[in-house]
């Protein structure tokens, strides 16, 4: 038992001693969340009674100023809604399985400017532009499958729990520059919502 306890104080005061410095710019996280379906066949964002459609993330940021970060994200998962039709033997699916890779930058309010650089509490906004492959995945002629080009932006909150370490929510949205992925192109193009949790590493 004392060779373990050694062992995990080791460990904390290496975690401490690891500090991030403008030297060590680049973070990796990994996680994932819910996506919400909005377009012709119905708005499903904050609807959180809806089926629930999961997807995990993977990000990459880069340290460029004090106030601006490159991101990457890429991610997985499925974007769909349930709905019935007048005939209540019926149910209409849009379930689809889409893979999506964004660039974009990240505006930082801890920037020395408004919040301190080293607060715990970090708040960001991002704007960046993303392609979408997406597949029908009951083939019931819902989706139209194929590569999508999106506009993207959001914000989100990152906790560090230590200088290395840290927890962020990522809430982010996609406007595609089509509104054909459900087969009916009438009013504003399909969009979609990413509600993110995000386990990231400093390094």
């Amino acid at each position: 038992m004392k060779n373990y306890l050694i062992i995990l104080c080791v460990t904390l005061t290496t975690l401490g001693t690891f500090a991030q410095t403008k030297d060590r710019k680049n973070n990796i996280s990994v996680g994932g969340g819910r996506e919400s379906y909005n377009g012709d066949l119905g708005n499903y964002w904050f609807k959180y009674k809806e089926e629930w459609y999961g997807f995990v993330k993977l990000s990459y940021s880069r340290y460029l100023n004090k106030s601006f970060d490159g991101m990457i994200f890429a991610s997985v998962g499925d974007l769909g809604h349930c709905r019935e039709s007048d005939d209540p033997v019926t149910v209409l699916n849009y379930y689809s399985r889409m893979k999506s890779a964004i660039v974009a930058l990240k505006y930082k309010f801890a920037n020395g400017y408004i919040l301190k650089e080293d607060s715990k509490i970090l708040p960001y906004i991002f704007l960046g532009g993303g392609v979408n492959n997406l597949t029908d995945i009951w083939n019931h002629k819902d989706v139209n499958p194929g590569n999508y080009t999106s506009i993207n932006g959001g914000l989100g909150v990152t906790y560090n729990f230590t200088e290395r370490f840290n927890l962020s929510y990522n809430l982010g949205f996609g406007y595609f520059t089509s509104d054909a992925l459900d087969y009916i192109v009438k009013g504003s193009n399909d969009k979609y919502m990413q509600n993110t949790f995000l386990m990231g590493f400093n390094f």
